[in-house]
């Protein structure tokens, strides 16, 4: 890649997103009034990225997670490698893993074997989340064989769009709380959220 390219893209990483990295996202779930069906989904923050997890319709729980596939799936995590994915756009991989005995927040230390800072509970309405299942799991319905990672627990497949500064694990985590209709304020870029309570509840 040529030199000038490599330093406009790290002016833009230190001019735009770095800034980020100091946001809080401000999770703001619809009121309790508004949920016909509500479920219980719950938001999982392991220090630096965050996972999902649903509850599967016929037992147990499934977590999702998205990476850079270098970092997460080949191990590759020093200096070198972390700059330039967020600088340059790599492959990225789309983690899940289903835990059939897992039947609450009590057990999640169980699905994240990298570790969990904290659990935060969220509800939202039933069809969303069955609707955000289905859209994630079509993408292990290929036929690329999903590759197994024991650190965090999870099966791996490629996702079809790439890994970047403006498109990392929690940037798109809170993409997936948005499809579940719960509003994020500001850039949870290292994983920095704070609940707030339901408009009704206020």
């Amino acid at each position: 890649m040529h030199p000038f390219v490599v330093t406009w893209r790290l002016f833009w990483l230190l001019l735009v997103v770095l800034p980020m990295s100091g946001c809080t996202g401000r999770v703001m779930p619809p009121a309790p009034a508004e949920l016909s069906q509500p479920l219980d989904v719950y938001l999982l923050d392991h220090g630096r990225h965050a996972s999902l997890v649903l509850p599967v319709e016929e037992g147990g729980m499934v977590r999702y997670s998205y990476g850079e596939w270098r970092w997460y799936v080949e191990g590759r995590r020093h200096f070198l490698a972390g700059a330039a994915a967020m600088l340059v756009p790599t492959a990225s991989a789309l983690g899940r893993g289903v835990y059939e005995d897992v039947t609450g927040p009590g057990d999640f230390s169980r699905l994240a074997p990298e570790g969990l800072i904290r659990t935060y509970p969220l509800r939202a309405e039933a069809w969303r989340v069955r609707a955000l299942q289905r859209r994630l799991d079509a993408h292990f319905s290929g036929e690329i064989e999903p590759v197994y990672s024991e650190e965090f627990g999870l099966h791996f497949v490629p996702h079809p769009r790439a890994y970047w500064a403006a498109h990392q694990s929690n940037l798109v985590v809170a993409g997936w709380l948005r499809q579940l209709d719960i509003d994020i304020q500001g850039i949870p870029w290292y994983s920095r959220w704070r609940i707030e309570p339901p408009q009704d509840a206020r």
